[in-house]
C-alpha cells in the first residue's frame, strides 16, 4: 500500500481570482493523478509581500466570504492540500497555511519564526489527520530550528509538509541550489519523518531571485525527489505506508535511561 504526495512549484498570479483559478486547476490535476497530499508554497493563495500594506489588502479571514467561497470550490476534489496564505484575525496578520480536505478546513498552522515583522507570531504546532495519516505543517523558516518539527514528531507526525518562499538577495547562498539541504537532512532524520517542501519561483529582477527549492526527503535524511530549477514543476512520489515511521523510537524520544534522568530532575 502506498500514498502519493506532491509539491507544487511556480510563480503565483497577480490577482486573487487568477490565483484561485490556478490553484483549483492544480488540485483538479492532482485529483486526476490520484495524489493524496499536495503541498503548495508559502503565501500562495494571497501572495507573499515585503510591503505591509499589500499584505493587509490581500489577507483573508477563514470565516470570511472569499475564503469560504474557495472552500466550496475545492469541495469536489479528494486530494488533501496545504496552501499558504496571509491570514487576518482581528487586527493581526499571520503567515499561515490552511489544510483542506474535500472543501473542509481541517485546520490552520501559523508560522512562528517570522521573516517580515508585520506578521504576528504563534506558538501552537498541531498535527492533522487525513486518509489515515498523521502529519504536520512547518512553514519555511520554522524548519531551520529543531523545536517545531520535534514537537510535531512527538505528537505522531509521519510527514512534515513545508510551504516555503525563498525569495533571497543575489548574494545569498540559496540563489542556486545546493547538493543537499542540511536542515532538511536533519529535520527528516532526527524526527523519522518524510518531508515534503514546496517553494516559489522568482525570476532574477536584479535584486532578488528564487530558483525553487522544492524537495522530498525520506526519514533517513535522503533526498528522494527535487524540482527543476527556475520554472514550474510539480514533483510527486509514491510512499510505501510501511515506510511511515509511526513508532519514533530513541531517535526522537531519547534513550529510556536519559529520559528517566531528565524527568527526575524536573
Amino acid at each position: 500500500m502506498t500514498i502519493r504526495v506532491a509539491a507544487y512549484q511556480n510563480f503565483a498570479k497577480n490577482s486573487h481570482k487568477e490565483r484561485v483559478d490556478e490553484i483549483l486547476e492544480v488540485v483538479k490535476q492532482a485529483d486526476q493523478k490520484k495524489i493524496d497530499f499536495l503541498c503548495f508554497p508559502e503565501g500562495y493563495l494571497t501572495g507573499y509581500y515585503e510591503e505591509k500594506e499589500l499584505a493587509e489588502e490581500t489577507a483573508l479571514e477563514i470565516e470570511g466570504s472569499e475564503f469560504k467561497a474557495f472552500l466550496r470550490q475545492a469541495s469536489i476534489f479528494k486530494t488533501t492540500f496545504i496552501i499558504g496564505f496571509n491570514e487576518r484575525q482581528g487586527h493581526q496578520i499571520f503567515d499561515s497555511a490552511a489544510i483542506i480536505e474535500k472543501g473542509v478546513l481541517l485546520g490552520v498552522q501559523r508560522k512562528h519564526f517570522l521573516y517580515h515583522n508585520y506578521f504576528a507570531s504563534d506558538d501552537e504546532f498541531s498535527v492533522f489527520h487525513s486518509k489515515g495519516i498523521t502529519f504536520g505543517v512547518v512553514i519555511c523558516m520554522d524548519s531551520n530550528y529543531f523545536e517545531p518539527c520535534r514537537l510535531l514528531a512527538l505528537k505522531g507526525a509521519a510527514i512534515l509538509f513545508i510551504p516555503m518562499c525563498n525569495k533571497v538577495p543575489l548574494n545569498h547562498a540559496l540563489t542556486s541550489r545546493p547538493n543537499y539541504y542540511s536542515h532538511f537532512v536533519a529535520r527528516s532524520y532526527e524526527n523519522r519523518c518524510w518531508l515534503v517542501a514546496a517553494d516559489w519561483v522568482f525570476p532574477n529582477d536584479g535584486k532578488n531571485i528564487c530558483p525553487g527549492h522544492s524537495v522530498i526527503y525520506d526519514p533517513n535524511g535522503c533526498e528522494q525527489a527535487r524540482s527543476v530549477e527556475n520554472r514550474y514543476d510539480c514533483i510527486l512520489l509514491d510512499i510505501a505506508k510501511d515506510s511511515l515511521c509511526i513508532n519514533k523510537g530513541r531517535r526522537v524520544s531519547g534513550s529510556p535511561i536519559l529520559k528517566e534522568k531528565l524527568n527526575s530532575q524536573n
